[in-house]
């Protein structure tokens, strides 16, 4: 593998045609050049993402099936490029995620990489890596931080698991285990992969500064407000990965144990008020039907595609802006903001009100990221609720915070009064 490996970047889509939008939008804006992009979606062509930039360069294929394995497989023959990465099509990458993804693969042994997830607000992290085990039941693993990526072995009972909207993998060894398992219709699907890899003799990494936002938004498993609509592909899954990985004598254990945790998440949506006593009843004997489904023993095969490897096309950005002010400076703002997309400079404007709204950071498909919230309300759950700070300091304060995504960035503050404008620029990030 060279020392700057192609990268072939697969994004299944199912009915979320104005989401993943949002996600190819965002790929002008990665520091990494040597990639491809295959989408892979329920769409007839790729004509919805004709109006984008560097669509024309994207390799677009369809699946109609409801099997996520099967979907990325269908990419995976397409695919051209030293290391496969995906990210799911509710998902937004940070500009700098696929340079620092696919630093771990300048070692041999490793085969497969993930970096941190955000959660719905953009800010606090979802997910910052997990070790699994042969029943599919997950462990805690503390990510240092302060490296580029820390290296996970399989130490025979524990291995590293790779969060499917922000992994990597090494495309000859993935080859040599063979891709997904088909049989996974949802879930489980990549932690059977990272097994297969462990058991081949393969290591994983973490990156943590590998990012991306996940906007968790509907489909037909969960609602937009991660409300389950069904539990049989859970079930169906739990069990696969059981057959695959486990000893026969440990899989009763196994399921019950997993029904009652499903349960028990239930019961607190119930308490929420998100669902009602009988979704309970309803979704618990739909996790059963899983159980009981026979499994799909059936052996596909994605038809390879002739075709070359395809760059996205786009150039690596020179300079990140971070600009910032109230809600009295909105149109200036934004005003300067769709400037830099015109010239694809990733931006961040940070838009706050007089208020203690919480904040929430997201990408724009007019190609910019935006923080709102208020001036006196947290950005961090783990904030205090009131925020007692002018408005440049609340700017400097979340532009450092903003660092690790748009390094080296220039931070310019806009303030109008009345028919005053008042810019200041600074020069900082790490």
């Amino acid at each position: 593998m060279s020392q700057q490996p192609t990268v072939s970047l697969v994004i299944v889509s199912r009915k979320r045609q104005t989401s993943l939008r949002r996600t190819v939008s965002s790929l002008r804006f990665q520091t990494y050049t040597d990639f491809e992009v295959i989408v892979v979606s329920d769409s007839p062509d790729g004509a919805f993402l004709s109006d984008l930039p560097f669509a024309e360069n994207i390799c677009h294929l369809q699946c109609m099936e409801r099997n996520i394995s099967t979907a990325r497989n269908i990419g995976i023959a397409a695919a051209r490029g030293e290391v496969i990465a995906f990210c799911d099509d509710d998902a937004v990458p940070d500009p700098q995620w696929l340079e620092r993804l696919v630093q771990p693969f300048k070692n041999p042994k490793v085969a497969s990489a993930g970096g941190f997830v955000r959660g719905r607000n953009g800010i606090d992290y979802q997910w910052r890596g997990l070790l699994c085990d042969a029943c599919g039941d997950d462990y805690p693993l503390n990510v240092d931080e302060t490296q580029p990526f820390t290296v996970v072995p399989y130490d025979g009972a524990q291995f590293a698991k790779m969060q499917g909207t922000n992994c990597a993998f090494r495309r000859t060894a993935m080859n040599g285990v063979g891709n997904f398992d088909e049989g996974f219709r949802f879930f489980l699907d990549e932690t059977d992969v990272c097994k297969r890899l462990a058991d081949a003799g393969y290591d994983s990494a973490f990156v943590p500064f590998a990012q991306v936002h996940h906007g968790f938004e509907e489909s037909e498993q969960r609602s937009d407000a991660r409300v389950p609509k069904t539990l049989v592909d859970l079930g169906a899954s739990k069990k696969r990965f059981l057959h695959n990985h486990a000893d026969p004598a440990t899989h009763a254990t196994s399921l019950n144990a997993f029904a009652k945790d499903q349960r028990n998440r239930l019961i607190s949506l119930m308490v929420d008020g998100r669902i009602e006593p009988h979704d309970v009843t309803r979704l618990m004997a739909s996790l059963h039907s899983g159980f009981e489904a026979p499994l799909d023993e059936s052996a596909r095969q994605s038809r390879p595609v002739e075709r070359q490897f395809q760059p996205f096309g786009h150039s690596t950005p020179h300079t990140f802006e971070v600009i910032g002010g109230s809600t009295l400076s909105r149109r200036r703002l934004l005003a300067r903001t769709l400037k830099n997309a015109k010239i694809h400079t990733p931006t961040l404007v940070m838009i706050f009100s007089i208020t203690t709204l919480f904040h929430k950071r997201s990408y724009d498909v007019r190609g910019f990221w935006m923080q709102k919230g208020g001036l006196f309300g947290r950005s961090k759950r783990s904030d205090p609720m009131f925020q007692a700070k002018r408005l440049g300091e609340r700017v400097r304060i979340e532009f450092e915070r903003a660092s690790s995504i748009f390094p080296g960035t220039n931070l310019r503050t806009i303030k109008v009064f009345r028919n005053f404008v008042l810019e200041k620029t600074k020069t900082g990030g790490s």
